[in-house]
């Protein structure tokens, strides 16, 4: 009935921009580079002892990266079988200000994960330390797309009804033109009748 809607229906998907609307979100953006760091950080120090852990994910989990790299700094250094060896490592450790900063690597880490497929890996964690932090993230993203789609259906279904108006406009415009050509060929043929007969009458006269 309405050709014109899949092209509206793209128009105010893309226009939505569902890809993008929870990088956008500053709480959604940074619990997700805090959730990321934490899964990439414990996946690659599994050696550091249980306390130390511990204090990393905290660390992590409150934003603190200069801490965490401190951590993993310290771990590098009391690695060190040797104090000459260990001085001269030390002076090669990454500094927590420098261009390749821990936070900056683990952005790199999160930009790389598209937020559809970082939301789909939190339903396979399971890990207690970390639910309140993945049911915080779910909250924001739920209530983020909910908002953006009820706007978005809003939106579309106020130019829809446009689209009805103008084709329910348009259909009895085209039904009135129908019932005005009956009507005018019924009266023309009216007068074509009563003319034939007057026409008759004056010849049997």
């Amino acid at each position: 009935m309405y050709p014109e809607f899949l092209d509206t229906y793209r128009k105010f998907f893309q226009g939505a921009r569902f890809d993008t609307a929870l990088r956008r979100n500053g709480d959604f953006d940074a619990w997700k580079l805090c959730l990321v760091s934490v899964q990439h950080l414990k996946e690659h120090n599994k050696h550091l002892r249980p306390e130390r852990r511990a204090d990393l994910i905290k660390s992590l989990l409150r934003g603190d990266f200069d801490h965490a790299q401190q951590l993993l700094s310290d771990d590098k250094k009391s690695a060190t079988m040797l104090g000459f060896l260990f001085s001269v490592f030390s002076t090669r450790l990454p500094s927590p200000s420098g261009s390749e900063s821990l936070k900056e690597e683990m952005k790199g880490f999160a930009a790389q994960l598209c937020d559809s497929q970082f939301l789909l890996q939190l339903k396979s964690l399971d890990d207690k330390e970390l639910l309140p932090i993945i049911q915080n993230i779910e909250t924001i993203a739920h209530s983020l797309l909910s908002s953006l789609i009820d706007e978005t259906v809003e939106s579309m279904a106020h130019e829809m009804a446009a689209m009805q108006q103008e084709h329910c406009r348009s259909a009895i415009l085209d039904g009135l033109r129908i019932e005005y050509m009956k009507l005018r060929n019924k009266v023309l043929v009216e007068f074509i009748r009563k003319l034939n007969a007057q026409s008759a009458g004056r010849q049997d006269s």
